[in-house]
């Protein structure tokens, strides 16, 4: 699987994780979720300016 897969495959569960914590209105897991989402949305960034290369 390559990086950018995987980065997207986290993106989809931190997504979900994300809507479950706003349907429990869990604030804290709410955070800490979105906080993992922006670092995975900065290393695809990077991705994509080819700071970082793709890895298999």
């Amino acid at each position: 699987m390559k990086l950018s897969e995987y980065l997207h495959n986290q993106l989809t569960f931190l997504n979900e994780q994300l809507d479950d914590a706003r349907q429990s209105k869990n604030e804290p897991m709410q955070y800490l979720v979105d906080s993992k989402m922006s670092e995975v949305k900065l290393i695809l960034e990077a991705l994509q300016k080819g700071i970082i290369d793709e890895v298999n």
